[in-house]
């Protein structure tokens, strides 16, 4: 009863403050509902995210936690969350199938880090990987979408000079069906060097900038190797919201488990958005038992927001 008390007084200041964020940034300028203290309150709609590094298939290295282990946990995951809109990173062609056929109120897109092409359908290992969004097609439509690489030229297959691997983001603009309203879905997946993820994610800022250039409501998901106290985060930070620390509801739980083996609390997956028309209400690492000991070497991350009707 007291968690009640506290928690219901918070979120109507939250929802009544706009769509500012726990960060102390103010609120991006947003449609405004006429002058007065008469202006009626704005309504919300419910939108959830999850951001999931599925890990590849990699048998020899993963043993018990292979991904023929991991698959029907991966379906549990998605069937019992049921996200609006999700993120995958090192999605294999494979795996991404599996998905699909499983969970048959969900559409795809993305496209191959390394040829650009989309990922074949498929039951055999396939080792190219795809940021690809899954969406849950009674609840949203997909209007328009793209892919481009971070590097020096995005719209080419390419990667920068000090990057491991290519590396790719995935969007997509979304109406809510029930609404009408409209939203940007990126999901990303950044180097594991320091010196090429600052590079990247000034890449990322600039084509999510490019594309939103009407600013309306976005959400960024993805592996990002990183905590967001590291130095490279501040030019992302200074554009959008951290879900996990503008929430509501949240947690402090890290993200990288190693399948049980990580050390230290290692939060490397992350949810922003867009502030303005949205409101972070909670944010979570899906640690739930799925169906396998690890559904990945990453747990998922889910938000929930009010997205301003």
């Amino acid at each position: 009863m007291v968690l009640k008390i506290l928690i219901f007084p918070l979120l109507a200041l939250f929802l009544s403050s706009g769509c500012s964020s726990d960060d102390g940034r103010p609120a991006d300028d947003g449609p405004q509902g006429g002058s007065g203290g008469g202006s009626p309150q704005p309504e919300y709609a419910d939108v959830s995210v999850v951001s999931f590094n599925i890990r590849v298939d990699n048998s020899a290295q993963d043993g018990a936690n292979r991904w023929s282990e991991r698959r029907a946990a991966a379906v549990n995951m998605l069937q019992r969350e049921k996200p609006i809109v999700m993120g995958l990173q090192e999605a294999q062609a494979h795996q991404i199938t599996w998905l699909a056929r499983s969970c048959t109120d969900y559409a795809w897109y993305g496209l191959g880090r390394d040829t650009g092409t989309p990922p074949p359908e498929t039951d055999a290992y396939a080792r190219e990987e795809t940021m690809a969004i899954f969406w849950r097609e009674s609840e949203a439509e997909l209007l328009d979408k793209g892919t481009f690489w971070l590097s020096e030229t995005p719209g080419e297959v390419s990667k920068l000079p000090s990057a491991d691997y290519r590396r790719t983001c995935t969007w997509g603009l979304f109406r809510l069906r029930a609404t009408g309203t409209r939203f940007y879905f990126f999901n990303t997946h950044l180097a594991t060097e320091t010196i090429p993820r600052g590079e990247q994610i000034g890449i990322l800022i600039a084509n999510m900038k490019r594309i939103n250039d009407k600013r309306q409501p976005a959400f960024l998901t993805g592996d990002f190797n990183a905590e967001t106290d590291e130095a490279a985060f501040a030019p992302l930070l200074a554009y959008l919201s951290d879900a996990r620390a503008a929430a509501t509801l949240s947690d402090n739980r890290a993200t990288w488990n190693d399948y049980g083996q990580a050390t230290g609390s290692k939060k490397y997956d992350h949810v922003f958005f867009l502030s303005g028309r949205c409101v972070a209400r909670q944010f979570r690492v899906l640690t739930d038992d799925y169906g396998a000991p690890y559904i990945s070497d990453h747990y998922p991350v889910k938000a929930l927001f009010g997205l301003q009707k």
